[in-house]
């Protein structure tokens, strides 16, 4: 697979380390060079042999040095971990020679032997120790073999030079040569010295780059690459898929089962299972396979040059596959599975974030669809889907962080005989900084299947609080306000809780606070249901049924819960009061609705009111409130201001309606 220039290559596993590279570099230099200093030692050889300048010692020691090198550039080629061994054994090969030489020189050579041309030939090794020495990657060793050769020569020399000025007898042309011989030695060896320590600086800025790339590139956990790697190696591959015609696939995987293990047994527990899952998953992909964590349990596979989408789909499947084992965390078994979507290029896909966010919907769709499967991203049936998909990640932001994306805005509940506005509903709106206005029937479904609706809930719940203890101090009176409580969010254990705190920290009176319940919530787990609800009402919180009518609709648990209110969906106010229908059933049943209500002294409230004659049926049935576009849509705080209660001293004529 071929790369351009300037783009960064990176390993299957890792990133190569700084000495991996550096070995590296070095082993190839040296397999070139040690055969051409073998070489130079048999050419040596046999130019000495017919020479009448020849000696034993050369004739006896260049064939040896030779076949050395030699036997080093086989173990060098065979071992990829050799170059440390083979470079010391040089070090020591060099010296050794260079020694046995000099010392021969002085001391055994025959009389008649031309010592100066014999340290020509003897000082061309001197800069190999060296220079091996600098390449040592231990730098400790280095610095011990530069200066173990220096001391070396100085004490060759002393002992040859001494004796003889001592006694008057000594050759000053060879202790010159040998005085030249050790300041040279003196240069190389700090010369060295500097070297090796500006290496010893660099090595150490070197790793810790690396190490800081390596955190950049990859995930902490895992070990595995993070979404910066992914995203290049993506880009490179596609580049390669594209100059040659090729496909890739990408593979969306979401643990299923992680959150109930993160959830019960702690984060901890957590971490050790995606340090697990992200193990046996790459043992299922090829050296060529990039896996990347890019969240919680969220991990995206790069495949390289895929035949076909069955070729993908068939890998895809074997992740799955490979997570059927239990796994053992904290000595017990977990199952989890997993959600795959399948992606390629040029197929579905015509760059790496169109690649990513299609398998992404793909997911999506399995997760929907019950979770532990393959699906391939479909264009038809996953535009919706990647919405979404996008719609859960944008509000998951949106309750993250400081924005103001999210709003309340309330709609007025109001006397259908004196007009007077008794309530206000919250109501969560979301405006989107590029998608605009997000319709609550949209947002709030994708809220409940994600669970993000107990985070969405608190956040009303908090903001309408706040806005009540305002719009208490500023009319004497206060309103009460109604907030919608979904079915995930009043089964949390720590609901209770959260709205005792909301009260607490706005200083909120609790019956100004109004909680409004679907049927489903109250017909579900009645022990629990009206444990909370009894707990509620006796902090004081009022309890409204929302939507009475469109489910279960038994007035028994009117009787037996603690509920203050009921509220009449809209769907039985639509055809009241129209002179083209016969809404008998509507009208039956609000009529049963208001009997048993009064009889239980609760409070009726009707929804979706638009006209006067809807009003008037309504009022003669005996409701009591109402709210709709009859009185008012649904207004920020600050337009439904000048329609509050006002305190007693200033108290105004009362106004029939709102605007529309």
């Amino acid at each position: 697979m071929g790369v351009t220039s300037g783009q960064r290559v990176f390993a299957a596993d890792d990133l190569r380390s700084s000495g991996s590279r550096y070995e590296a570099s070095w082993r190839r230099t040296l397999l070139l060079f040690i055969p051409i200093g073998a070489l130079a030692f048999f050419v040596g050889w046999a130019l000495e042999v017919p020479s009448a300048q020849a000696t034993g010692f050369d004739l006896a020691l260049y064939p040896v040095m030779g076949t050395a090198l030699l036997a080093l550039e086989v173990v060098l080629a065979l071992g990829r971990r050799t170059l440390p061994l083979v470079v010391l054994s040089i070090i020591v090969g060099a010296s050794a020679f260079f020694f046995l030489k000099l010392g021969w020189l002085l001391f055994l050579a025959p009389t008649g032997t031309d010592l100066q041309a014999q340290f020509t030939e003897t000082l061309f090794w001197i800069p190999v120790v060296y220079l091996l020495s600098f390449i040592l990657e231990e730098a400790r060793l280095g610095k011990l073999a530069v200066r173990g050769f220096t001391v070396g020569v100085l004490l060759l020399a002393a002992v040859y030079a001494l004796p003889g000025i001592v006694a008057g007898g000594v050759d000053w042309g060879v202790v010159y040569a040998l005085v030249q011989l050790n300041l040279a030695n003196s240069v190389l060896l700090a010369l060295t010295s500097v070297f090796i320590q500006f290496k010893e600086g660099y090595t150490r800025t070197r790793a810790r780059m690396e190490e800081a790339e390596r955190h950049a590139y990859h995930d902490a956990l895992t070990g595995l690459a993070n979404r910066l790697r992914l995203n290049d190696e993506l880009d490179r591959r596609l580049g390669w898929a594209k100059a040659n015609g090729r496909r890739v696939a990408v593979l969306y995987l979401d643990v299923d089962g992680f959150k109930v293990v993160n959830d019960t047994l702690g984060h901890e527990a957590g971490d050790e299972l995606l340090r697990m899952v992200s193990r046996r998953l790459r043992e299922e992909l090829g050296p060529e396979d990039v896996m990347a964590r890019i969240s919680g349990d969220e991990f995206v596979v790069v495949l390289g040059d895929v035949e076909s989408a069955q070729a993908a789909m068939f890998k895809a499947r074997k992740l799955q596959a490979a997570l059927v084992k239990p796994f053992e965390v904290q000595d017990l078994s977990h199952h989890v599975t997993a959600s795959i979507g399948v992606c390629l290029y040029p197929d579905d896909a015509p760059d790496g974030p169109t690649l990513l966010r299609h398998a992404d919907s793909a997911m999506y769709r399995v997760k929907r669809s019950g979770k532990n499967g393959v699906q391939r991203y479909r264009a038809d049936s996953d535009a919706l889907v990647e919405r979404h998909r996008n719609l859960e990640r944008e509000l998951r932001s949106a309750l993250s962080a400081d924005s103001d994306q999210l709003s309340v805005v309330y709609q007025s509940i109001h006397d259908l005989g004196t007009g007077e506005l008794r309530k206000v509903e919250a109501l969560a709106r979301w405006h989107h900084p590029k998608w605009g206005h997000v319709p609550p029937h949209e947002f709030i479904p994708i809220a409940e299947r994600s669970g993000l609706i107990v985070s969405l809930g608190e956040w009303v719940l908090r903001e309408a609080c706040r806005q009540a203890k305002a719009w208490e101090a500023l009319s004497g009176q206060g309103v009460v306000v109604s907030v919608n409580v979904s079915a995930m969010q009043f089964a949390h254990p720590g609901f209770f809780r959260t709205v005792e705190a909301a009260l607490e920290d706005h200083a909120l009176l609790p019956e100004l606070l109004e909680i409004e319940l679907t049927e489903g919530i109250v017909m579900h787990g009645v022990d629990h249901v009206t444990e909370t609800l009894q707990r509620l009402q006796r902090l004081g919180v009022r309890i409204a049924i929302d939507d009475f009518g469109t489910g279960y609709s038994s007035f028994a648990y009117l009787r037996d819960l603690p509920i203050d209110t009921v509220k009449i969906d809209k769907s039985f106010v639509k055809d009241l009061g129209s002179p083209l229908h016969a809404p008998q059933f509507a009208l039956a049943l609000v009529e049963a609705i208001t009997h048993v209500a009064k009889h239980l002294d609760l409070e009726i409230v009707a929804e979706g009111i638009e006209t006067e004659a809807q009003r008037q049926v309504l009022r003669d049935l005996g409701c009591h409130l109402g709210q709709g576009y009859l009185f008012s849509r649904p207004l920020p705080a600050a337009d439904l201001q000048p329609y509050l209660p006002l305190p007693p001293a200033t108290k105004s004529p009362v106004r029939d309606t709102l605007v529309n």
